[in-house]
């Protein structure tokens, strides 16, 4: 079944424009055909379409399918986004299809790119969201000052990775598979990593320093590591 985003108004959700000449035009659908909406706040809806003129299209008295496709537990992840923006979308397609909570673009001292395109990210993340069929988009924030998101970050778990010379950190997957209950913050430097004053603030903060394992890894496979290893914390999550 094709799967659309729509704004959701009572029973009835109403396809924006870009996804009502995708149905029309591209996929040749029908008036009365079958589809499932998704509204980006966990449920999946199910109904016919109907064309209304030639931009609009509405799926009414859609019955719903609630936690469709619900991730369990909560991450959060803090990401300084990549010198080449096509490296960050890849990032989290990838991160939305395995099933990630939210996301943080951080500012740190060393990031070489301060800007993306927000609208765009999220037509990344949307289109991950109905290829790997899960009905909540994960919250996109930022950019945010590192010491602001340093300051603001709840989760139960504070982690900071980063490649620090003589101190000791936890390997990030054992730390996950002990705690899978809690909810999670992981933090990914830029390119050339955290420096070591935003470790150290950032421990002072209560943050607990990660490593990845014994490879050096780029700022977008580092991110996706981070998510593999909380998908797979626990078998019973």
């Amino acid at each position: 079944m094709h799967h659309f985003w729509g704004l959701r108004q009572g029973s009835n959700l109403i396809l924006s424009e870009e996804e009502a000449r995708h149905a029309r035009s591209v996929l040749r659908l029908n008036d009365g055909d079958p589809v499932r909406v998704l509204d980006g706040f966990g449920s999946a809806w199910d109904g016919p379409i109907r064309f209304v003129g030639k931009r609009e299209a509405v799926v009414a008295d859609a019955l719903e399918l609630p936690d469709y496709g619900m991730v369990s537990g909560h991450l959060h992840l803090y990401l300084a986004p990549t010198k080449n923006a096509d490296r960050t979308e890849w990032l989290l397609e990838k991160a939305v299809e395995m099933g990630i909570h939210a996301v943080t673009l951080l500012e740190c001292a060393r990031s070489e790119r301060k800007h993306l395109k927000h609208d765009r990210l999220v037509r990344v993340m949307q289109a991950a969201c109905k290829q790997s069929q899960k009905g909540t988009l994960p919250q996109l924030n930022g950019p945010v000052a590192f010491s602001e998101a340093v300051a603001q970050c709840a989760a139960d778990r504070k982690t900071i990775a980063a490649l620090v010379e003589g101190s000791k950190s936890m390997f990030l997957p054992g730390e996950l598979r002990a705690s899978p209950e809690h909810s999670w913050a992981v933090f990914i430097g830029p390119e050339g990593d955290f420096t070591p004053a935003e470790v150290d603030e950032a421990q002072r903060a209560g943050f607990d320093l990660v490593h990845l394992g014994p490879h050096r890894l780029r700022t977008e496979t580092a991110g996706l590591y981070a998510v593999a290893a909380f998908a797979q914390r626990s078998e019973n999550v």
